[in-house]
């Protein structure tokens, strides 16, 4: 230790816990909540998601590439009330003039005309199908021109159970027409309570079967994934025990029900009570179960609750709409209900794009992966929203847009659970380095860097208990300056706080790494030993006795001199009886003359 310290060496009191804080940062880092060494945890592997999308999009391309469209040489018209097939062909008909008919929320019935010969059968097949069915009571007329209008020229064409030749599966109404000659003209007659959008073709039944296995395969590997990531987030969400994975799957499990009820996939798989309802009730049932679902597992994201409480209540109005819709679904489902729906979708959309942008403003970086996946969603909703509207004509794409969606969705939002999960982890890893900063600070002495009385009486009897239990000596030192109130009033406070710094730098310098040393008291410092008597314990005393004699505190005073008492444990002693006769030892030592070294056996 130099004998004439430079002034500016002279340590303050925040420079003393600053110093000490840096030397604990090793002990902070071995937290086992180091959020840079265990990182996030992915929901699914975004490889195989990218490729279902792929496939997907692969086996919707040619899905229709084989039929004939019939509605740009069909007529149309919509009536209030409803007619005879005898009557229907004498309404007054326009010209569709399209591949496909959209007119938007409608209610009333809508009747189709069309001219079809024995040529067209022979060309392009007997199977007639109509896509996009969202209407009740659909039936198709044959109507023999020949006879006149009278009531045995029109015949009603039954849809078949089967397609014939393979399992039974739900499919869009199609009817097989019967072989005839010459031209007969079609009627087909489908009562709108909701979106109206048609479009109808003509193609074998072989054809069909095609386009039907492949619709399944389509809806199967949809299904598969979005069910096969549901099933994962749960499982990840017993590993790390974050609940927000159960939201997640909620939220695929919901888009699931809704794509296979809206496009009459799960449809036969339902309770009777739910088939019993129109497809518009259902639809709009399966939309409310989206939202509340969608809303639960975005509040749990964004933490809205208790970070965000404006957001949280718009979310949960929005869920309180969906709810009172469901009733609405059930018993007047209609036009009404469905622009109901329609609203609070689009508003549920809207804020949760606003409230990622909120949190993303406030410092929550997860959001962005939130508001990158809810952006394609809506983009998806919108699209779909304005054909259901009547703003974009039908295709087969537009139908296609929100399975695909809600796949982007979902793989997107893994990413967003990966990077939450990261940052909560931080969270908790800057929360408890915090908490073990305070913890260190409260079991320091703020003037000299040592531990406190505090420390001392818990780490005590932690040494305490483990020589007894192993059997393993332990030396206890008691130090006390001498003369130290004398020395504070010739010199001044400042000096006497250089010089029990001073002691606490030397007691330091002489001691091993895991001996530890405490403040005891005003100027009186603790020295624990463990795995030495005191034997060794008597040489570490005197060399800090003499190391201490010849420094110099600062350069406010001289260096001093201390008293020194040596102890050992013994097997029938506790923590207090061991410091008692630490302090005996002193007591000698200060008797005896003091500067010197006093043991007690």
């Amino acid at each position: 230790m130099p004998d004439s310290p430079n002034p500016q060496r002279v340590m303050t009191y925040r420079s003393v816990i600053r110093s000490q804080v840096e030397m604990a940062q090793p002990r902070w880092r071995s937290s086992r909540l180091s959020g840079r060494r265990r990182g996030g945890v992915l929901p699914f592997p975004p490889v195989l998601v990218l490729a279902v999308l792929l496939f997907a999009l692969f086996l919707a391309a040619p899905l229709h590439a084989a039929e004939r469209a019939l509605l740009s040489q069909a007529e149309w018209t919509l009536v209030e009330d409803s007619a005879t097939p005898w009557s229907g062909s004498e309404l007054d008909f326009q010209r569709v003039e399209q591949h496909a008919l959209n007119l938007g929320p409608t209610t009333g019935n809508i009747w189709l005309r069309l001219t079809l010969s024995q040529d067209d059968l022979s060309a392009h097949g007997r199977w007639l199908s109509l896509r996009w069915p969202y209407f009740r009571d659909i039936r198709v007329y044959l109507v023999d021109q020949r006879a006149g209008g009278s009531a045995q020229a029109v015949v009603e064409v039954h849809e078949p159970t089967a397609l014939g030749g393979q399992i039974e599966l739900p499919n869009h109404p199609g009817w097989l027409l019967p072989a005839f000659k010459g031209e007969r003209q079609v009627l087909i007659h489908a009562r709108a309570d909701g979106p109206a959008a048609l479009a109808l073709s003509l193609g074998t039944l072989a054809d069909e079967r095609v386009r039907t296995l492949m619709r399944y395969t389509l809806f199967g590997i949809y299904f598969g994934a979005m069910l096969g990531m549901a099933l994962y987030s749960l499982f990840l969400m017993v590993a790390v025990r974050e609940r927000t994975y159960l939201g997640y799957a909620a939220f695929l499990v919901s888009l699931v029900i809704y794509v296979g009820v809206r496009h009459n996939v799960l449809t036969p798989f339902l309770p009777s009570f739910f088939q019993a309802l129109p497809p518009a009730g259902r639809s709009q049932l399966a939309v409310a179960l989206v939202a509340l679902m969608g809303i639960w597992f975005v509040r749990r994201f964004l933490r809205s609750a208790s970070d965000d409480r404006l957001l949280d209540r718009v979310l949960l109005a929005v869920a309180w709409v969906a709810l009172a819709s469901v009733p609405i679904s059930l018993w007047l489902a209609g036009l009404s209900s469905f622009l109901l729906v329609a609203a609070y979708s689009l508003a549920g959309v809207v804020a949760v794009i606003w409230g990622a942008v909120r949190a993303m403003r406030r410092g929550f970086r997860p959001a962005r992966f939130l508001l990158l996946a809810w952006s394609v969603f809506a983009m998806a909703v919108l699209l779909y929203l304005g054909l259901l509207l009547g703003i974009l004509p039908y295709a087969d794409w537009v139908m296609l847009v929100l399975p695909m969606g809600s796949l982007a969705l979902a793989l997107l939002l893994a990413f967003a659970l990966g990077n939450r999960i990261r940052h909560k982890q931080a969270e908790e890893a800057a929360l408890a380095r915090e908490r073990d900063r305070y913890r260190f600070l409260s079991e320091r002495d703020g003037l000299t860097g040592l531990f406190n009385r505090r420390a001392l009486d818990c780490r005590l009897e932690v040494m305490v208990a483990a020589a007894r239990r192993n059997e393993e000596p332990l030396a206890l030192i008691v130090l006390d300056t001498d003369w130290f109130k004398d020395y504070n009033d010739r010199y001044g406070h400042l000096a006497g706080d250089d010089a029990l710094r001073c002691l606490a730098r030397v007691m330091k310098d002489n001691v091993r790494q895991e001996d530890e040393c405490f403040r005891y008291g005003g100027e009186e410092f603790v020295i624990l030993l463990p795995g030495h008597g005191v034997r060794e314990a008597t040489v570490v005393a005197e060399r800090i006795r003499e190391a201490y004699r010849h420094s110099s505190a600062s350069d406010l005073g001289p260096g001093g001199t201390v008293s020194i008492g040596v102890t050992q444990f013994r097997q029938d002693d506790t923590a207090n009886t061991l410091l008692a006769r630490g302090d005996a030892a002193l007591y000698h030592a200060k008797g005896g003359g003091r500067n010197r070294v006093e043991l007690v056996h």
